[in-house]
């Protein structure tokens, strides 16, 4: 039986939202290129900025459609509901001419307007129906794509993938272009609609740790687990600490640089003693000779130098060749790190004969004029969050920051690692020289471009202004978002966007954890999904899907219901690893899943503040 009651309370409620969305027309400008889709980001707004938690609830308990799916189409959800309730009260429905005054999309309409826009940027036959989903999926090509005849690039096309990310952060345009080329070639033979498209990623003002102080350190080999393999090499051969590929994440074996006369003596078979800078010894087996080169299995961890005695076969000598390397700083919680704008080169903190602390441990910063923009007690991490620390002091070329997050045993800071500000605004252009530079070499095969660090607005008209003067209207513009200010800023991104005839939005989680906290980014991620849908706009999903399979082949149990949920999105990006193809075929397989039984998740919609007016923190804070 009908709750009257329930029914009228409902319908009081809308008639109240009904007038709050009406009133969105008015500053709207009917010849916007994107006019509707403006309109219903706007009202969309409106919807968020109130707590609509009690109405959802009086809907679920009249078994009435939510609102929570209504973003792509807000005015035509409330004006369907309307209907609903008003028809069932006996009343009339909303007129023809007063639905035409709205200027609303219809909700197929609006399903459509999402679905042509994400195949205007990434491409592919889309679905079928305009309210079936599909979710493309983009891999970053690592420096050696184009090898082999582009062997990776094939085999990732063959297993469905019609994205591919190229990074300028990294290699130069010599490199690019052969990465460019292999697609085009594979362009040739597809059909117009299953061409794949190039993502070229600008680097923008990457905030990193600088350059470290060179000392000649020992070299540390082996392992207290287990027993490793080491190369053993002759002079002039130097050796180094093992180290990962970044490019393929490959161990490589830590070497052990010998004197020739001892070096031409061993065999297989043979066992090398190894002392060590604190008189531990270790064992090493010769496993296997070729050539000149030794392999051997070092039967625990040990430091040395090239004071250290090694012997063996009757004969000993001593370690050689040991590298200049860049000085450990290894930093606790508690410790003082100083953080300078100038060049000066990182080194370890300076302690007295007490272990007292008297010169802190330093690393530069690239960003110039560093310490103008933070203020103490404002938050800092380095290398994805590894290191946190607080501003204490605030120095004419530098700041003094007090180590508030470490591993136990401490955790070492490198070179050329992210720095993030959370709380510090940085009034800095997202485009850099180097990036305006980048595109000139990149315009002519780049179907897309990733607008690194975009904070603002401006950000965005930045680019928009370089590519018409570049006379690349056609070129799609997706920004990275990855700020805390980019997110407060998402409105104003967003319409700027809509003046461009090609434009999505990549949610980059993993800066974004980092400067929204970790435990933030669930929701926040779900927001900003939301908003793009209501402004019509595709979002790229990325930043560590499916990361432990693309390292390992095996995915961890909780990235499986990460790239489920990624189905949300227009597009998923997959990182570079030496597991690319067999990830990207997994997280496909995952996708169509996922469509099969899921779209969108129902919401209780309460007041969104991300985006309150009063609440967002104005530029330059």
């Amino acid at each position: 039986m009908l709750d009257r009651t329930l029914m009228q309370s409902a319908l009081d409620i809308f008639e109240e939202l009904r007038s709050d969305l009406l009133a969105a027309r008015h500053g709207t400008d009917r010849n916007h290129p994107h006019y509707r889709s403006l309109l219903n980001l706007r009202q969309y707004l409106i919807l968020r900025s109130k707590d609509w938690t009690e109405l959802q609830e009086k809907l679920f308990l009249l078994s009435l459609s939510s609102l929570g799916r209504s973003y792509a189409h807000v005015a035509a959800s409330v004006d369907t509901l309307y209907d609903q309730l008003s028809s069932s009260l006996g009343r009339g429905e909303i007129s023809p001419e007063e639905t035409a005054a709205f200027h609303h999309l219809g909700i197929a309409a609006a399903q459509e307007m999402i679905a042509q826009n994400s195949r205007a940027l990434f491409g592919g036959k889309g679905a079928a129906d305009a309210a079936e989903q599909t979710t493309a999926v983009m891999v970053t090509l690592p420096s050696d794509a184009a090898r082999n005849g582009g062997e990776l690039i094939r085999g990732l096309s063959a297993a469905g993938v019609n994205l591919f990310r190229i990074n300028t952060a990294h290699d130069d345009p010599a490199v690019w272009q052969g990465m460019a080329d292999v697609i085009l070639a594979l362009n040739e033979t597809r059909p117009a609609e299953e061409t794949l498209k190039i993502f070229v990623d600008l680097a923008g003002p990457k905030i990193r740790t600088g350059r470290i102080r060179r000392l000649k350190l020992p070299v540390v080999l082996g392992s207290n687990k287990r027993e490793k393999t080491i190369l053993i090499r002759p002079l002039p051969a130097q050796t180094i600490s093992e180290r990962t590929d970044p490019n393929t994440r490959a161990r490589i074996p830590g070497q052990l640089a010998l004197e020739r006369s001892l070096f031409d003596k061993l065999a297989e078979g043979d066992v090398l003693k190894v002392m060590d800078i604190n008189g531990r010894h270790a064992k090493v087996r010769i496993m296997q000779r070729d050539g000149e080169g030794v392999t051997g299995v070092i039967s625990k961890k040990v430091a040395v130098d090239e004071s250290c005695k090694v012997s063996g076969g009757g004969r000993k000598g001593y370690v050689r060749g040991c590298v200049v390397q860049p000085e450990r700083i290894r930093l606790f919680t508690g410790d003082t790190l100083r953080i300078t704008a100038t060049d000066a080169e990182g080194c370890a903190a300076i302690r007295d004969e007490t272990g007292k602390t008297a010169v802190p441990a330093q690393i530069s910063c690239t960003l110039p004029a560093f310490a103008s923009y933070v203020r103490p007690g404002d938050r800092i991490y380095i290398d994805d969050g590894k290191i946190g620390l607080s501003v204490h002091e605030v120095e004419a070329d530098g700041v003094l920051c007090r180590v508030t997050q470490a591993k136990p045993g401490g955790t070492l800071l490198k070179e050329e690692k992210g720095i993030n500000l959370p709380d510090t605004y940085l009034n800095i252009p997202a485009l850099t020289p180097a990036d305006r530079e980048n595109l000139r070499a990149v315009k002519h095969y780049a179907d897309m471009l990733g607008l690194s660090f975009c904070q603002t607005d401006r950000d965005v008209a930045d680019l928009q202004a370089l590519l018409q003067a570049e006379t690349c209207g056609h070129i799609g513009i997706v920004p990275k978002i990855e700020t805390r200010h980019a997110v407060f800023r998402m409105p104003r991104i967003l319409e700027q966007l809509l003046l461009w005839e090609r434009s999505g939005v990549m949610i980059a989680r993993g800066d974004l954890a980092i400067e929204t906290g970790f435990e933030n980014l669930a929701t926040i991620q779900e927001s900003l999904l939301d908003l793009c849908s209501a402004a019509h706009l595709p979002v790229i999903w990325a930043t560590q899907v499916l990361e432990s399979q693309m390292k390992n082949n095996l995915p961890s149990r909780a990235e499986i219901t990460d790239a489920a949920m990624a189905g949300r999105a227009e597009c998923v990006m997959l990182n570079k690893g030496p597991f690319a193809i067999d990830t990207a075929g997994a997280l496909l397989r995952i996708l169509e899943q996922v469509h099969q039984s899921f779209r969108k998740n129902r919401q209780l919609l309460r007041k969104e503040m991300l985006w309150s007016v009063a609440d967002a923190p104005e530029d330059g804070l």
